[in-house]
């Protein structure tokens, strides 16, 4: 049997930023039970500053997972880095610039002239003046009853009509929302309802009717300053989030909970403190923990009842998850990390990429090198595209979303790895394009202490000197590398790291 596809919603901010940590847990190479996954992003702020971000890292991705694994088939090179195909994202976003105002968008000054007066009064009813007037160019504001009026678009959509026709019998969706806002909370009821009506009319509509759904709902995590909202410069309240909380979660009780499979919840009373920007390209909020908890709830999915090909497969039909740690501190690290071997790949993927931006650019560029030589590198490979994209995910994307995740405006920080290595930390923080490459410097006594907590093994005596030594572990097993006969050089390099690290993290660490 294919592995299904999975068809990732993301909607709003909270959706972006979780696809960002994804991206990031699958660059570890954590393995998934799905041929490929393919980002849906939905957001009415189409300049949003955190969609920007999650497109980039993305990018990057593709770039990298192209160059390596193009022409190889599904089973192979299972459990390395950038293995699992990401598509480029669809965007199912409907500008709210083109719709000015909700009282813009339905025509309610002509609904009297047009003999709909008692809907003017009902639309009254439902809808305050300030939400009448509210401009919907960034986003619903917390507000998720302008949402549902506005998010109907999406699936008249054509990327969502596109959806439909590639939609086969064994594909999965999920949908990652916030419940808490404004689009992530008037998102996903409205998803589920089109998914699960019979008589939708979509095309593939029984596939996609009797499909494995799940969902995560990111509960609050975070919350705003006030200054602005009780100036009046913003009509986000971080005060009411608990109570349109509880409402929405009693709607999804209601309303909602026979037609997903699996849902999962994640959030976190010890809440960050974020800038108040309504949307637009200042919302860039920095990368959480509780973000990763969300995206690794996506993996739990993809291996929830995996011979189950669609809803009526399940042994059960309807199962619900909450996130929690054994222990409330301020200060997560690997330890916290239960899910499988995931600790493990990102123990992993942070030395490889320490190497990729601490070293591997004076190993490409000396003749000398045996495992340069051996994989027969041109002299200037080091500025190729390859090694610039490897380059690139670690210095612009990898080492930014660990430095953001360990800030001290959350209260439950992610500090899995030392970050006293990033020696241009205050210019990446300031740095308002999130493009700028932050800057590492190892030295051989840090490679020892890179995980927080848990010190490599170091053999260094009065007599020697102990040393973790990527190049020549590298060069130990260039030669076997080459007699799998890729045919790619790119992969004869990645395959190269995968294993070399491997066998460094094997002989220094007890996992």
């Amino acid at each position: 049997m294919s592995k299904p596809k999975l068809y990732l919603f993301a909607i709003g901010g909270t959706g972006s930023r979780v696809l960002r940590s994804l991206t990031i847990l699958l660059a570890s190479g954590i393995k998934t039970n799905t041929e490929k996954i393919i980002p849906m992003i939905i957001d009415t702020d189409i300049n949003n500053g955190d969609v920007e971000k999650c497109r980039n890292i993305i990018k990057n991705y593709n770039d990298i997972h192209n160059a390596i694994y193009n022409g190889v088939r599904e089973e192979e090179s299972q459990g390395e880095f950038f293995r699992t195909k990401i598509m480029p994202p669809k965007e199912l976003n409907v500008s709210g610039s083109d719709y000015g105002t909700l009282k813009e968008m339905v025509g309610y000054n002509s609904l009297d002239a047009k003999g709909f007066e008692k809907t003017r009064a009902f639309f009254d009813l439902l809808y305050s003046n300030k939400n009448k007037d509210m401009p919907l160019e960034k986003g619903f504001l917390g507000n998720p009853n302008v949402g549902s009026v506005v998010l109907k678009n999406v699936v008249e959509s054509n990327a969502f009509r596109e959806f439909t026709q590639d939609f086969s019998q064994n594909d999965r969706i999920f949908v990652i929302s916030s419940i808490f806002g404004g689009t992530g909370a008037a998102g996903f009821p409205l998803l589920m309802n089109v998914f699960r009506d019979e008589n939708s009319g979509l095309n593939n509509g029984n596939y996609i009717n009797n499909a494995i759904i799940g969902g995560v709902s990111v509960l609050p995590y975070f919350q705003v300053d006030v200054d602005k909202f009780n100036a009046g410069e913003s009509a986000i309240n971080s005060g009411t989030f608990i109570t349109k909380t509880k409402a929405a979660l009693a709607y999804y009780n209601r309303n909602l909970k026979h037609l997903v499979n699996t849902m999962y919840y994640a959030g976190d009373t010890r809440q960050s403190n974020y800038e108040n920007f309504e949307g637009g390209i200042e919302q860039k909020n920095p990368s959480n923990f509780i973000e990763l908890t969300a995206a690794s709830s996506i993996l739990d999915f993809l291996d929830y009842d995996v011979n189950a090909n669609t809803k009526e497969d399940l042994q059960i039909s309807s199962k619900f998850f909450e996130y929690g740690i054994t222990t409330d501190i301020g200060v997560v690290d690997l330890s916290h990390i239960k899910k499988d071997n995931l600790s493990e790949q990102l123990l992993h993927f942070h030395y490889y990429n320490v190497y990729v931006s601490n070293y591997m650019k004076d190993a490409l560029t000396d003749e000398k090198l045996a495992w340069r030589n051996e994989l027969k590198l041109s002299s200037n490979y080091h500025n190729q595209n390859f090694f610039k994209e490897l380059e690139k995910f670690a210095t612009v994307h990898y080492y930014r979303w660990l430095l953001e995740a360990s800030l001290d405006q959350h209260d439950r920080k992610f500090l899995p790895f030392d970050n006293s290595i990033i020696v241009n930390r205050e210019e990446i923080l300031k740095d308002v394009s999130d493009m700028m490459p932050v800057k590492v410097a190892v030295d051989d006594k840090k490679l020892f202490t890179l995980v927080t907590g848990i010190p490599a093994k170091n053999s260094s005596n009065f007599f020697k000197k102990d040393y973790i030594k990527y190049d020549e572990e590298f060069s130990k097993i260039a030669q076997k590398i080459l007699e799998l006969h890729y045919g790619n050089t790119e992969r004869n390099v990645h395959t190269l790291l995968n294993q070399g690290i491997k066998n460094i993290i094997a002989e220094r660490y007890v996992l």
